[in-house]
């Protein structure tokens, strides 16, 4: 099991999120644009973990009250084998607040959790290449969050899927 803690976005996001991806794609000689049912916002990469149960009883230490999320600037990371286009978020103490006290409670149940500072960003599209033209306005969304989401990553068919095997209410 490949395991991540996220949080999930509703349709409508996702749908905003896929369009700009598509945007980026379509001005670009290459790029991989991530797929509208896999956008989210990583929390914390568990890694091939074998069972998620010790996942489960961290999530189940984290308490906090609801909040929102606002969207903000579209940036890119170099790679080697093409950039990797992300979307930011606007500055939030509740999500730095969340982050900590979940990494704290993997780091309790066995985790290994990264040490430098968390960067909380949306990939929109992998391996982008000869990006030419300006891309258009980034959307602006609101995403309200009241629940952290255990995802599996996995292939099936050839295709990155992500599912749900567990939430925890804020």
């Amino acid at each position: 099991m490949r395991l991540f803690i996220a949080i999930t976005f509703p349709p409508e996001v996702k749908s905003q999120l896929a369009d700009y991806a598509g945007s980026i794609a379509a001005l670009a000689a290459r790029a991989r644009p991530t797929r509208q049912e896999n956008f989210h916002l990583t929390l914390a990469f568990l890694g091939g973990a074998l069972s998620d149960v010790e996942a489960c009883a961290a999530m189940a230490e984290v308490n906090g009250a609801p909040f929102k999320l606002y969207s903000d600037k579209p940036r890119f990371f170099r790679r080697a084998g093409g950039d990797l286009h992300w979307l930011g978020l606007k500055s939030s103490a509740e999500l730095t607040a969340l982050h900590g006290v979940l990494a704290a409670a993997l780091a309790g149940v066995g985790f290994a959790v990264e040490k430098r500072p968390y960067s909380p960003h949306i990939t929109l599209a992998r391996e982008v290449r000869g990006l030419s033209g300006e891309l258009p306005p980034p959307p602006r969304f609101v995403v309200p969050v009241s629940a952290l989401t255990l995802m599996n990553s996995e292939q099936i068919n050839g295709v990155l899927t992500y599912t749900p095997l567990y939430s925890k209410a804020l």
